[in-house]
Order: structure tokens, then C-alpha cells, then sequence
């Protein structure tokens, strides 16, 4: 399973990167959900030092990316991103850092370190099963990262297919 994971999410960076899963929607809906003006192509993505946003598509929806980005893991972003719908986002920066956060219908559900899972987290019920079988609880860490983006892909139903490796929307939000 864990060669599946890392074949599948080759296009995002290994060290620093954050990963959001959102049900349903496309990767120009996702984006303007978040007031994001968004531009086709990759031309304007090589001047783009920070904010840069990309839209790719999946199966069941969208999952957008951000190299050495944290967005994804904002209230103020989850909340109408998630809205009539829900989200699970991976984050870990080049400290190794980490999030997990789940949204639904702008509400955060769940959230916790993925490398470092602790007994007193908010551990959810309705995913207490499935954080012990990927190994992402009670001080556990097995799992680690790629268990962190299948639980999100549990969550969402939100799973990379064959053309996930290409952006089809980017665009720029400024934090």
C-alpha cells in the first residue's frame, strides 16, 4: 500500500507540502470557494515564490496543493471550503511540523499531528477505528504522513486517479 501512496502523490513534495481533499467539488470551484482568482496553465507558476494554490483533479473531487504552504490547514479557509460538503487536509513544513484537519460543512471535526498522535487529541469516534489501523493514535506514528493522506482520502472519499499529477487551476492566495 505504501508504494501505491507514494506513486500516486509523486507530485507533491516530500518535506513540505500541504495536501487538501474536498469532495465534489472541481478544481476551479474548489478555488473560487476560497476567493481565489485562477488562472489555467503553468506559465505564470515558475514567478510565483509564495501563495501559489494548485487545483488537481481526483476521484470523488479536487485535492489542492501548496509547496511549503499551510493554507489549507486555515479556519478561514476549511470553513467555506467545506461548506455542504467536507475536507481532510495533510500539512508538514521542512521542521516537520504537522497537521491533520477535517472540516464538514464549515465545521473543523477532527484535528491532530500525524507524527506525533496523542492520547489527549480530539480523537473522533467515527475515526478512532481507522487512525488505530493506519497507525495514527495514541502516541503511535507509524503511519506517518502517507497514513495521514489515506485516513484524508477515507474521510473524503477523495482519492488522486492518472491525472492528478497535473494542476488544471492555480491560483494565488495571499496570507
Amino acid at each position: 500500500m505504501e508504494s501505491r501512496i507514494s506513486v500516486v502523490y509523486s507530485w507533491l513534495d516530500d518535506t513540505s507540502f500541504c495536501a487538501t481533499h474536498v469532495r465534489g467539488l472541481t478544481p476551479h470551484e474548489a478555488l473560487a470557494r476560497i476567493g481565489i482568482e485562477v488562472f489555467n496553465g503553468g506559465d505564470e507558476e515558475g514567478e510565483i515564490e509564495e501563495g501559489l494554490i494548485c487545483a488537481h483533479p481526483a476521484e470523488g473531487g479536487t485535492i489542492l496543493s501548496e509547496w511549503n504552504g499551510f493554507v489549507g490547514t486555515l479556519d478561514e479557509v476549511l470553513r467555506p471550503l467545506s461548506a455542504d460538503t467536507v475536507t481532510a487536509s495533510v500539512f508538514v513544513n521542512v521542521n516537520s511540523v504537522a497537521d491533520f484537519v477535517h472540516y464538514a460543512d464549515g465545521r473543523k471535526i477532527l484535528s491532530f499531528d500525524p507524527l506525533i498522535p496523542h492520547e489527549t487529541d480530539n480523537a473522533q469516534a467515527d475515526y478512532l477505528a481507522d487512525r488505530i489501523e493506519l497507525g495514527l493514535v495514541h502516541g503511535n506514528a507509524e503511519g506517518g504522513l502517507a497514513a495521514a493522506r489515506r485516513l484524508a482520502e477515507r474521510i473524503t472519499g477523495v482519492r488522486p486517479n492518472t491525472s492528478s499529477h497535473i494542476a488544471t487551476a492555480h491560483g494565488v492566495l495571499e496570507y
